[in-house]
């Protein structure tokens, strides 16, 4: 790299700009955060679908990166809503191949009593799933104070802190939705 010099062939310092307290704030954040990070992306490397290729619209293509950013990331709460959305939408691809058109315009709820019902889902991924949609319930909809799947309720009964809780909670809807891709429904 070549030196820069002034007029009278003095060398000129370049300025070193100080990072502002934002980003400062942000590199610490980066720091602290590491480890964690790269522990949940090994993770989601290790059980990711192998030869997984998604093809379809962008919102479905999108979502799927999404959710595993928002792992990655530590942001839970949306991996909980987003995983239910995108297994909402497999769900609906299921349905729509074996003519059942009409299953497609109602929740999640309907969405996993009908093939329950029908025995055309396992049911115990219908089971896993309906447990994400409970632990997902009072982060979309309101509930009372007594609904007994809120986060409060769940951390209290498994003597967990809220953010441990809700990193399981995430990672159980990973591994659903991983299984559920890995694996004719």
């Amino acid at each position: 790299m070549e030196t820069q010099k002034d007029l009278f062939g003095e060398v000129v310092k370049e300025k070193v700009r100080k990072p502002t307290r934002l980003e400062k704030s942000l590199l610490d954040y980066d720091k602290a955060s590491f480890d964690d990070r790269l522990k949940r992306l090994n993770y989601i490397k290790k059980i990711y679908p192998d030869g997984l290729l998604l093809l379809g619209d962008m919102e479905f293509v999108f979502t799927f990166g999404e959710i595993k950013e928002c792992y990655i990331n530590g942001h839970f709460i949306a991996v909980i809503v987003l995983t239910q959305s995108f297994i909402e939408k497999i769900f609906t691809k299921f349905f729509l191949e074996r003519g059942f058109e009409k299953e497609t315009n109602y929740g999640i709820d309907k969405m996993i009593k009908f093939p329950r019902k029908n025995a055309l889902i396992h049911s115990t991924i219908l089971d896993k799933v309906d447990e994400l949609r409970l632990k997902r319930n009072p982060f979309v909809h309101s509930k009372d104070f007594e609904y007994p799947h809120s986060l409060s309720k769940r951390s209290f009964k498994n003597m967990t802190m809220p953010e441990k809780q809700l990193e399981k909670d995430a990672k159980e809807g990973i591994e659903i939705l991983f299984f559920i891709l890995s694996n004719k429904l």
